[in-house]
């Protein structure tokens, strides 16, 4: 389901896509963000939330294109706005990674046999 928020210093509404709306190509999108030459962990954990802004944000009233076509445009903003947006999506966190945890009798079958079959 969609969800918009009002933003807390500028007053501009943001509408975020539904999750389930989100595609294999927009979580390779989300992952473009991560600065992956950064070793600080907060550098980079930084990078892969506003990858998920990025791709969340459906549509602003802010007078900047939305970031999914321009990311700069989360620079923009100030604070207390991109932090609104951060926080929206924070639950969603969990969308950027694939779920290994499925227990679906029709998922891949395990073939981490050795070379001789065992």
């Amino acid at each position: 389901m969609e969800k918009t928020i009002t933003l807390p210093k500028s007053g501009a509404t943001v509408t975020f896509r539904d999750p389930d709306t989100i595609l294999q190509k927009d979580r390779e999108k989300m992952w473009s963000f991560i600065d992956t030459d950064s070793t600080n962990n907060i550098v980079r954990s930084n990078s892969a939330l506003k990858g998920l802004m990025a791709v969340m944000v459906k549509s602003w009233t802010l007078d900047l294109i939305i970031p999914s076509v321009v990311p700069d445009s989360l620079g923009e903003l100030n604070s207390a706005d991109y932090d609104a947006i951060a926080m929206a999506v924070s639950p969603w966190v969990g969308i950027m990674t694939p779920d290994f945890t499925s227990e679906e009798t029709d998922s891949p079958k395990d073939n981490s046999q050795d070379l001789n079959g065992n």
